[in-house]
């Protein structure tokens, strides 16, 4: 049965590349199919090799990982989208292809592949570089217990959960035992493909089956407690927590495994028909959508999304063609679940349960979305239906027209009010407004806010005058959930999550990092050239000397630098390094004006017109340092003329140094050398 289910997604290289993805083709399924050796949990890890990180940087193409959570327009050589750092409106968030690489010039986040899964998961380097490894189908080395560096217990609840959704699927698909919860699966429509994509499964209704896996696979009980997936009695004795359920493996939006959802199938089980897992280091309920990590592509293609509530509406829906879906897992639509679906779509199309419960639902979840400034419309169901019954009963054309036809948030509060009888009274139709209008109130955009006064002034025929003066009311009284901070007053530590290192060092000055990024841009025939009229010692910043010096040594060995490996070297830099390789910069011939921007422009042209301002600027620091000596001996009553023949020594100095400078630079370049400032 597993060759059977994998054989038809392997078949090509596509296929291959999916097999890895646990949701896309449960790789591990043929891999327990050819080994049947005990994978012992072993608590450290092992330090990766450079060329393996090597190797799993060239495999991961920046664009295809961002792409999957931001939604990314080509523009010229880059793609542009909204930042997943920030909170913004006009997008600001650059990767570049061709260098590897990301920056936002809202926030100033930047890096490479690395450092995105780092920031956007909070995740060490080494768990970013196994998780981008994995995704790649590359191996890296295990750790032995000989090694004195811990594993991270996030890294194992991952290791542990893949597992557990390894040996719910066995225990569905092999045992005895699991054939009544696949007739389960299948009475409910869902193909054998469909409940391979999604890893359904079936625990064993007993006390014991995954602990005793657990032990036999070598994990700690303590890990599996935290996991959720055992319990621990008062007399000290551990348990299964999930027994004889339907298993739903609930995954990140990379696929990996984070945790359970657990449907009742035994009429003598006292629990609730839906039992989760808790809240875990890896799972936050609250912070997932059920079903994304098969959907996003889709969500990314049509530029909306179908949100639905429960695991068997979203199977039902995307197994009839519709994939552009995803699930709140039951619970209450969360702002942090709002957050991650913007970064595939800012359209939405709620589709709850017809009953009151699932009105009262959407009604929370359209204030919640209009806040974060995302359009929302409504699909009403028929009394009685929910999305799983209604689309296996009347199919997907009926589905989608249903989507369609869907309304928007005004019309469904009207709706709804109306089928409770409440628009036949003045008090009714009063109450009705006035919940449109303060949800209306939720939203950011004043200019879509002032068409939807309009629009319910018309519709109500009343004065708008009113309506601002109602919304006027509910903006004083009540504090919005979410305030959209402007980045500019936003700490440097909380752009992106992360709190900000202190540095004992001052700020690379801004001509050095110009230089570093032509430098970079322009690869080892630049670096070569820049090598025969500067010297490391002429270089300010300590790191910026480093890198500098590290540009020269590959340059001697006649070597580029790959940008995106520099940034794993000098993490502190990344920012601005990310910003000056994604936009290519030169320097503005005002230099000695402050408001000289940047242009366009040749990396060598770039790098001499740096060389020549770093020189320049150098020898006019040392003649303004005389000039302040002057004025001292002056006020110390001391003879000034020493300085004053010091000052048009150094005058001539620098007049004479930027011309031999000037004609050095020339001959590396066939365009006319720069000027010497004045």
């Amino acid at each position: 049965m597993q060759s059977e289910y994998i054989a038809p997604l392997c078949e090509n290289q596509e296929g291959v590349r999916r097999c890895v993805v646990f949701t896309a083709a449960f790789s591990y399924i043929s891999l327990l199919a050819k080994s049947t050796q005990v994978l012992k949990f072993v608590a450290p890890i092992v330090r990766i090799p450079q060329e393996k990180v090597d190797q799993v940087r060239d495999a991961t193409d920046i664009v295809d990982l961002i792409g999957a959570f931001v939604k990314l327009k080509k523009r010229g050589k880059n793609f542009v989208g909204l930042c997943p750092f920030h909170s913004e409106k006009t997008p600001s968030f650059n990767v570049s292809p061709e260098r590897q690489m990301y920056h936002c010039f809202g926030c100033g986040v930047g890096g490479n592949v690395f450092t995105f899964v780092m920031e956007f998961e909070k995740v060490s380097f080494i768990e970013a570089v196994r998780s981008l490894a994995e995704k790649a189908g590359i191996v890296l080395p295990q750790g032995s217990a000989g090694e004195d560096e811990a594993a991270s217990e996030q890294e194992n609840l991952y290791q542990l959960c893949r597992e557990a959704g390894l040996f719910y699927y066995k225990a569905l698909t092999e045992s005895g035992e699991g054939k009544f919860a696949l007739e389960y699966f299948h009475k409910r429509g869902f193909s054998d493909d469909t409940i391979r994509s999604f890893g359904l499964g079936y625990s064993p209704n007993s006390w014991d089956a995954f602990l005793k896996f657990a032990q036999q696979k070598g994990f700690p009980l303590e890990l599996v407690e935290k996991a959720g997936l055992v319990r621990k009695r008062d007399d000290g004795s551990w348990f299964d927590y999930f027994r004889g359920r339907a298993m739903f493996p609930i995954f990140s939006p990379t696929g990996r495994v984070l945790g359970f959802g657990a449907r009742k199938l035994r009429e003598d089980d006292p629990l609730g028909k839906y039992i989760n897992s808790p809240e875990t280091a890896i799972y936050n309920k609250s912070r997932v959508l059920y079903g994304l990590s098969e959907s996003k592509e889709s969500i990314r293609e049509k530029d909306f999304a179908v949100l639905v509530e429960g695991y068997a509406d979203l199977i039902s829906v995307f197994q009839a063609g519709i994939k552009n879906v995803v699930a709140s897992s039951g619970t209450a639509l969360t702002p942090d679940q709002i957050v991650l679906l913007s970064r595939y779509t800012r359209n939405i199309t709620i589709m709850y349960d017809a009953d009151s419960a699932g009105s009262s639902a959407a009604l929370r979840g359209v204030d919640l979305i209009l806040e974060r400034d995302l359009d929302v419309r409504v699909a009403p169901l028929p009394q009685g239906d929910d999305p799983d019954s209604y689309v296996r009963k009347h199919g997907p054309k009926e589905f989608e027209q249903l989507l369609e036809n869907a309304v928007s948030f005004v019309d469904f509060i009207a709706q709804t009010f109306e089928r409770q009888g409440k628009l036949s009274t003045p008090e009714g139709q009063a109450q009705t407004v006035r919940t449109i209008v303060r949800t209306i109130a939720k939203m950011s955009d004043e200019l879509k806010r002032n068409f939807y006064i309009k629009h319910v002034a018309e519709k109500y025929k009343i004065y708008e005058s009113t309506v601002y003066r109602e919304i006027d009311k509910i903006l004083r009284t009540e504090k919005s959930a979410f305030t959209r901070p402007k980045v500019e007053n936003v700490p440097a530590s909380q752009r992106n999550g992360l709190e900000s290192r202190p540095s004992s060092l001052p700020e690379i000055p801004r001509i050095e990092r110009e230089l570093i990024g032509a430098l970079l841009r322009g690869g080892y025939q630049t670096v070569s050239a820049i090598m025969q009229v500067l010297n490391t010692e002429d270089i300010a910043h300590p790191e910026s000397r480093r890198i500098i010096q590290k540009l020269f040594d590959a340059a001697e060995n006649q070597e580029d630098v790959n940008p995106s490996e520099l940034i794993d070297k000098f993490p502190e830099s990344k920012r601005w390094m990310s910003d000056l390789i994604v936009s290519k910069h030169q320097l503005s011939k005002r230099w000695g004006n402050e408001k000289g921007g940047v242009v366009e422009g040749p990396p060598l042209k770039i790098a001499v017109d740096c060389v020549l301002k770093m020189k320049h600027d150098a020898l006019k620091k040392l003649q303004q340092e005389n000039v302040q000596k002057q004025k001292r001996a002056a006020a110390r009553g001391e003879d000034p003329l020493p300085y004053v023949v010091l000052g048009k020594q150094l005058q001539e100095r620098i007049s004479n140094e930027m011309k031999d400078l000037e004609l050095q630079l020339k001959s590396l370049t066939s365009e006319e050398a720069p000027r010497a400032p004045e």
